[in-house]
């Protein structure tokens, strides 16, 4: 019940652009609830005008306006943290830069599979850290490496392949076929912008994928010595 009114809520947001008021009136969802759940999703200017034209609705306009303010004063602030980190990080060494990616694998990745090195995870720059960092330093072209998407029914399954593609700077051929999954009722939502399924990398070769366990191991052999 609670994903089913979530993406209730998305969609009110997001399609009819309501209000938290006017959604909290369709769904009896409390306005703090709402508030986490739809955070990402700001009224237009123009709607918060037209909430400010009805005398009935002026105060919701006010509520909006001060959530656009103190998202704006959130993002000032993640902005100049930001910018300590991105200085802290500016120069990376290739053994730190190595040993995060081990660290990634053991973590994230397939270690069943003796013969191929697969990956999944469902942040694009996380994807695309991994190949790159594949094919710095294990000599992995780029033309070799294969990915594999997990969707759901709902999604527009070609936008989503375009999506993958252009993140990761692949080519078609390097795409399987889409795994596409039915949603179950109370199941959880897709609406959210940030979502695109499941990316799965894939390299085969057994040679590649014994170098990569066997440097897992004496990495963390070695930490605590």
């Amino acid at each position: 019940m609670h994903k089913q009114l979530k993406s209730r809520a998305l969609e009110l947001r997001i399609d009819k652009e309501l209000s938290y008021s006017e959604i909290k009136k369709v769904l009896g969802v409390p306005k703090s609830t709402l508030s986490e759940w739809l955070k990402e999703f700001p009224l237009r200017k123009e709607k918060i005008v037209e909430l400010q034209r009805d005398n009935l609705k002026r105060n919701e306009a006010k509520i909006e306006n001060f959530r656009n303010a103190m998202r704006s004063k959130r993002d000032k602030e993640d902005s100049k943290t930001y910018k300590k980190y991105q200085n802290k990080f500016s120069k990376i060494s290739e053994k730190e830069l190595f040993a995060v990616g081990l660290a990634l694998y053991l973590s994230e990745g397939s270690k069943k599979d003796y013969y191929s090195i697969a990956l999944a995870n469902t942040d694009p720059n996380l994807i695309r850290f991994f190949i790159n960092w594949l094919e710095k330093f294990f000599d992995i072209s780029k033309e070799r490496i294969k990915i594999s998407l997990h969707l759901y029914e709902n999604m527009d399954i070609d936008k989503e392949k375009g999506f993958w593609k252009d993140k990761l700077n692949i080519k078609d051929f390097q795409i399987y076929k889409p795994w596409v999954s039915k949603l179950k009722e109370g199941s959880f939502t897709y609406r959210e912008s940030f979502r695109h399924g499941t990316c799965t990398v894939r390299v085969h070769g057994g040679e590649k994928k014994r170098e990569l366990m066997m440097a897992i191991r004496a990495f963390f052999d070695n930490c605590f010595k």
